[in-house]
């Protein structure tokens, strides 16, 4: 059989797209439908949580088909294995793809991650070899020949794991400060303290609290403590002793009783105390000085908001709204006063107010409460934000020279007028009945 041909190479990021016809979606006609697919329903956002904080993952690679629109060294790829990822990467590297109400997600994931612009990636050439391959990936254990996930009981030994072994590492630290061990012979020791600390009865007869394995403690008086684990690192040195990482629960368990039994204990309990002393100058750690707050960048988007004016259905405002939580923010302020004033005077067009009266006249005070807004001194604050968009949107429009220039302002205005903004949408629904 002749072997199907492969190529493995790193290839740029801004050569990889997304797949249209990926099986976790129906067919799309643009990246940006997969894009909003993806990110609501695939959790793209918590895969991309997790690749600013730790990468990617070094035991896999992207699987890619090339582009035939293209070619030479214009080539670029389509995603057949890595859709998640790939659109993880996308949205980080550029959070101006993201959808509206994903924007300042990436916005602050992109301000902290290290960049990543090539990726391990597999052309395949050959479909029918494509295809042997995903379907090993992602139609489970298919009888053993496809990837088999761990059971309850297989997960829970590997998470243990990590912790038996900082927990044996803490041990040693200690046997060796106290000159119980050499630094040569705990090499050669640590998977017997793993295997004997990983048991509860072994911990409790040597009084070891790991309810915190990053900060090992011992509930038995320093001379008691001593004692025992001196008798555990001579009976681990000790080959006739048989205390060696071979011996089953039940060998262990037995070595633990009899060591409970070991002369020269006052057998006393004490609350619990680090086993290590904390190191020179943990006390005395500084403070970091405060972060400087992050400006927005763009006006909030709501999907309560968005949702509403769907039901709406009215073109406008729906356009409206998603310019104006589109365009970015300290850039363009005059011009999203404007746009927000323009949002405002048709949103309450459509709720009732008449040609003659402005739209801060027309959301007064008893119409707020009566919206369910609030007491009069809980109103107050929206209507002092009408009031300024209307100021800061008619000054925009119709000065020569003055206009409003305060984005961090428009922000939170718009930011604290999100419940009456639904109120008044509901009232246009109502309306339009």
């Amino acid at each position: 059989m002749t072997k199907p041909k492969r190529i493995e190479r790193s290839i740029p990021l801004d050569r990889i797209f997304l797949h249209h016809e990926n099986p976790r979606h129906e067919p799309y006609e643009t990246q940006s439908q997969v894009i909003e697919y993806l990110c609501s329903n695939e959790e793209v956002i918590q895969l991309a949580r997790d690749i600013t904080q730790h990468g990617l993952s070094p035991l896999d690679r992207f699987g890619v088909i090339i582009d035939h629109d293209t070619d030479g060294d214009d080539t670029t790829y389509i995603a057949a294995e890595g859709n998640r990822r790939i659109c993880a990467l996308m949205l980080l590297t550029d959070p101006e793809l993201a959808p509206p109400e994903r924007k300042k997600f990436f916005e602050k994931q992109a301000e902290i991650w290290s960049p990543i612009t090539e990726l391990p990636c597999v052309i395949f050439e050959d479909q029918d070899d494509l295809n042997l391959w995903l379907k090993r990936r992602h139609h489970g254990a298919a009888a053993g020949i496809g990837q088999k996930p761990w059971n309850a009981d297989q997960k829970a030994r590997h998470s243990g794991s990590s912790s038996r072994n900082r927990i044996a590492l803490a041990f040693l630290d200690y046997a060796e400060k106290e000159n119980l061990i050499s630094a040569d012979d705990r090499k050669r020791r640590l998977t017997t303290a793993q295997r004997y600390l990983g048991n509860s009865v072994m911990r409790e007869t040597l009084g070891l609290d790991t309810s915190d394995p990053d900060d090992v403690k011992r509930n038995r008086t320093e001379e008691d403590f001593k004692v025992l684990s001196k008798q555990f690192i001579n009976d681990m040195l000790d080959d006739e002793q048989e205390v060696n990482s071979r011996q089953n629960k039940e060998s262990v368990e037995t070595y633990a009783r009899n060591l409970s039994s070991l002369p020269g204990q006052n057998h006393r309990r004490i609350e619990a105390e680090p086993i290590l002393p904390a190191p020179e100058g943990a006390k005395r750690r500084r403070r970091s000085p405060p972060c400087k707050a992050i400006r927005p960048q763009k006006l909030p988007w709501e999907s309560e908001i968005s949702d509403a004016l769907k039901t709406l259905r009215n073109w406008k405002l729906q356009n409206l709204y998603h310019s104006i939580c589109s365009v970015p923010l300290q850039e363009n302020t005059p011009l999203l006063a404007v746009g927000v004033w323009s949002f405002f005077e048709t949103l309450t067009a459509r709720a009732g107010r008449s040609a003659q009266t402005d739209f801060h006249s027309f959301l007064t005070q008893n119409r707020l409460q009566e919206y369910g807004l609030g007491t009069k001194s809980q109103v107050k604050p929206l209507r002092d934000a009408l009031q300024r968009i209307q100021n800061y949107g008619n000054t925009t429009k119709h000065h020569d020279t003055a206009a409003s220039f305060n984005g961090d302002q428009l922000f939170n205005d718009m930011d604290s007028l999100r419940d009456l903004i639904v109120k008044v949408i509901d009232d246009a629904i109502s309306q339009k009945g």
